[in-house]
């Protein structure tokens, strides 16, 4: 001690994330280093004001995440935020049909699972808008485009650091470029079209930063004094002594009541792990090798920038890598055209011999489906199961098989 342990897509990508994810959370209060310095720091948020009014929704709303009620209880933030059940809500019109949709910042169609699934959803809409700064395979099927200005042409806060207690103003360093707004403009503007004046009245975006950071008592102007960020608050170590936890005991509950009581293993795999988390591992006969979605460049985020020449450099495709015993048994050479299959779908991509994966697994690029539709490593991925607390399905690993490809 101290120590800490940082999880992040290795584990929230999988099908057991809920579980896995509290044995993590045990672990760390077994060593005693939460909350602990250097060890795992509970975040400490900015106090803001949420505008989002979803107390506004009529009495009696049935959230699209019913069939798991312990869902939208976890946290405030969560919400009705379920992307998989949004999409059962529009093809299955349970538990009420969805004709609209507006998608803002976002690729769906691209970086959702089972991108099938998700198309077919779009289609099925009655109308649909996208807010983005480019012509993503997501904003083919709205049928209103509006252009919303990149991260350079915008004032807005540094969201990743709210949550740790710390605000930090990214300013607007270019003109919108174009026919271009900022995102905030458009939301404004579509609420007061609404008839929403009086929820959203601010005429620039420094006076809803203003509005939004009252209860922490920061303004745009001190924040422009104080590039580097201010913090709300002193950081604070062991804020559990004073507050508890959010559970029903308001302590850590090695032991759920709550789980049980709903059905679930009230300890972190008591009884082992019950299945197979990857996908189609029921027909691993057929598709004998495990996918694994693809590392992530840090030049590129999610499916953005794979359009920008300069970041490509010398790898302006999408590549599978294959292990060399995988890829001697297969007569497979690094540049050959592979078929990669799972029972969702197939995509196309060049091999890559690589010792950087295990033997029996490949390694699959991931957020080049706007490049090129045959790319999408999302045709693969499944969403018929999921995680029966929190819905989520796993992304991250699937059963297939692969096949040389004539160029």
């Amino acid at each position: 001690k101290p120590a800490c342990i940082i999880d992040g897509n290795g584990l929230d990508m999988q099908l057991n994330v809920f579980q896995d994810t509290r044995a993590v959370c045990i672990l760390r209060a077994l060593t005693g280093n939460l909350d602990q310095p250097g060890g795992d720091f509970i975040p400490q948020p900015v106090p803001a004001r949420n505008i989002q009014l979803k107390d506004r929704l009529p009495q009696g709303t049935v959230p699209i995440t019913r069939d798991y009620p312990l869902f939208n209880t976890f946290h405030s933030t969560w919400g009705l935020h379920a992307q998989s059940c949004l999409i059962d809500a529009i093809i299955d019109e349970v538990p009420y049909p969805i004709r609209m949709l507006v998608v803002q910042s976002g690729n769906p169609a691209v970086t959702m699972t089972d991108s099938t699934r998700v198309r077919k959803a779009f289609e099925k809409l009655g109308f649909m808008v996208a807010i983005d700064p480019f012509m993503t395979q997501t904003a083919r099927y709205a049928h209103v485009v509006l252009p919303a200005s990149s991260c350079f042409e915008k004032t807005q806060l540094n969201r990743a650091y709210l949550r740790n207690n710390l605000v930090i103003l990214q300013e607007q360093v270019i003109d919108c470029q174009g026919d271009s707004w900022p995102d905030w403009k458009i939301t404004f503007e579509l609420a007061r079209r609404m008839g929403l004046e009086r929820e959203f009245p601010w005429q620039t975006v420094e006076e809803a930063i203003d509005y939004q950071l009252e209860p922490a008592g920061i303004t745009v102007a001190a924040l422009r004094e104080n590039p580097a960020g201010i913090a709300a608050a002193e950081i604070a170590y062991h804020k559990y002594h004073t507050r508890g936890f959010a559970t029903p005991s308001g302590k850590v509950e090695l032991y759920s009541q709550r789980l049980q009581q709903h059905g679930h293993e009230p300890v972190p795999y008591l009884q082992g792990c019950r299945g197979n988390p990857i996908s189609f591992a029921d027909r691993s006969g057929e598709f004998p090798l495990i996918g694994i979605s693809g590392a992530r460049p840090s030049r590129f985020t999610h499916s953005q920038f794979h359009n920008i020449p300069s970041l490509l450099g010398r790898k302006p495709e999408a590549q599978v890598d294959i292990h060399p015993l995988d890829a001697s048994d297969r007569d497979i050479t690094s540049g050959d055209l592979l078929r990669i299959e799972t029972p969702r779908g197939r995509v196309q991509m060049r091999a890559r011999i690589s010792q950087e994966v295990h033997r029996g697994s490949i390694r699959i690029a991931w957020g080049w489906g706007d490049m090129n539709s045959s790319w999408n490593l999302n045709d693969l991925t499944d969403d018929g199961t999921r995680n029966p607390i929190i819905a989520t399905p796993s992304n991250r690993t699937f059963m297939c098989r692969i096949a040389k490809e004539a160029d």
